[in-house]
């Protein structure tokens, strides 16, 4: 949904108003500042947004909990005068700004360079300060004044003190386990715990690009998404636990509107939160009308044709935490340049009339921690998987995906639809790159936010009801 601002509120900000700005985050006055120097009405907008009195108190509320936010935490950086909104990057400016290879990644500073890159020019933007919802917040509150910690069993299975699994417990399930996790499996923990950062997601469609190598259209795929947490609900019918769901800690499925030759396709995946019990996943075939039951080795398999997701790509990483398979190592802090949360608002880049590359694309400055998560096997699709997650609402900005030579694979890149007056978030789109084949998916989504509840009920994460939708 994008919001207009009312005539009221266009006055407010052009006479420099700053609703308590002072005591909650810099961004307020940063995106004055640039707003003054675009003039955009999209720009306009986003200060609106972040200016609502519920966006500033739990932006603060937020604050309080972690005890920083962005601007904190970049402080401690000393930053290239030229780094700051307005900038505008592009193959012709390129080699004025050497600094750029420790802020912008390795893949995205190619496309720039190439003479038919999928990102031909960047804007800086002002960076936000990003959180999640109420439940999120007042459950880790609870969990922090209980002083409750959770560790990882013998199994791989996060559970509280008394045994039970965090992600099954009302109380603990919508909780951040770890806000300063100190090491790599604490921090994919977090990462897991932020889910997809709502309780019910939904997308009317999702449009998928598939292109070739030489960027051009392959195929365009339209299809359907449903995704629910099972249980800590805080704040979207049913709260609580959904009945019937006490292995699992939520689910995602898919139904598939076009082309043809694989209208009809369903799937439906329930993430298991025991390590030592596998997910339920299955995926029915029209072709032969028939239900497949996937295992753990089927979700390296690309979710169809032409497409560089692969169902373990599936809501940006959904690979099962496993000890045995993978390493968690927390490398480091670091600032990158990524695509900002605007989508609710705006959407923070223009594609091409091919559809298969982008014009713009803004980005902002974000804290992150770097996550690497290494195949110890040497079976898995990736021989190490680089998350780039957020310090602010445990997110990953960016991902990097090597093959088993430890070559650059693919790469993801997505821009979430974030509503800063509630915290909730779905997705606006994404960019998945394989840098070995110059092939790439452009994805973009329309998020129902309305009547989730409603909307979004058991049937969908039911593979034989959800085949005859």
């Amino acid at each position: 949904m994008r919001r207009w601002l009312s005539g009221l509120t266009l006055v407010l900000l052009s006479a420099g108003v700053s609703v308590l700005a002072g005591e909650t985050n810099r961004a307020i006055e940063q995106w004055q500042n640039f707003v003054k120097h675009t003039g955009k009405s999209q720009h306009q907008q986003w200060l609106a947004a972040i200016m609502d009195p519920k966006a500033i108190a739990l932006a603060k509320r937020w604050k309080d909990l972690r005890g920083y936010d962005a601007y904190d935490k970049i402080d401690a950086y000393s930053l290239p005068a030229e780094l700051k909104p307005g900038l505008t990057l592009n193959k012709h400016n390129l080699a004025q700004h050497p600094w750029l290879s420790d802020y912008l990644p390795r893949d995205v500073i190619n496309s720039l360079a190439a003479e038919k890159g999928y990102v031909r020019e960047i804007t800086i933007v002002p960076t936000n300060t990003y959180y999640m919802n109420e439940g999120v917040l007042n459950a880790t509150l609870a969990v922090r004044d209980k002083q409750w910690v959770p560790t990882t069993n013998e199994n791989g299975t996060l559970v509280n003190s008394d045994g039970t699994a965090t992600l099954l417990n009302d109380e603990t399930a919508a909780a951040i386990p770890y806000l300063h996790p100190q090491d790599g499996l604490q921090l994919n923990w977090t990462f897991v715990a932020h889910g997809v950062g709502t309780e019910t997601l939904l997308f009317d469609p999702m449009i998928s690009n598939s292109c070739d190598g030489e960027g051009r259209l392959d195929v365009q795929y339209e299809g359907l998404i449903w995704w629910q947490k099972f249980h800590g609900r805080q704040s979207i019918k049913p709260l609580g636990s959904i009945a019937d769901k006490d292995r699992f800690v939520e689910g995602g499925s898919l139904f598939v509107l076009s082309p043809n030759d694989v209208s009809g396709i369903a799937a439906v995946r329930q993430r298991a939160a025991r390590g030592d019990e596998s997910d339920d996943f299955r995926i029915f075939l029209p072709s032969n009308r028939r239900t497949r039951v996937l295992s753990g080795n089927d979700a390296q398999d690309p979710m169809y044709y032409g497409l560089e997701v692969s169902w373990d790509d599936w809501r940006a990483f959904w690979a099962k935490t496993d000890l045995q398979t993978f390493e968690y190592n927390l490398v480091g802090e670091k600032l990158i340049l990524a695509s900002p949360e605007t989508g609710y608002i705006y959407r923070s880049a223009n594609m091409a009339e091919s559809q298969c590359a982008w014009n713009s694309m803004e980005m902002e400055l974000r804290p992150v921690w770097v996550l690497e998560i290494k195949d110890k096997k040497g079976v898995y699709q990736y021989k190490t998987r680089t998350l780039y997650i957020d310090q602010e609402n445990y997110y990953a900005q960016y991902q990097e995906m090597t093959d088993q030579r430890d070559q650059p694979y693919r790469t993801w890149d997505d821009s979430r639809s974030w509503r800063p007056f509630d915290g909730d978030a779905q997705w606006d789109h994404i960019t998945v790159h394989n840098e070995f084949n110059n092939r790439l998916n452009i994805i973009t989504m329309t998020p129902v936010w309305d009547d989730r509840d409603i909307k979004v009920t058991e049937e969908y994460f039911d593979i034989d009801q959800l085949r005859d939708l």
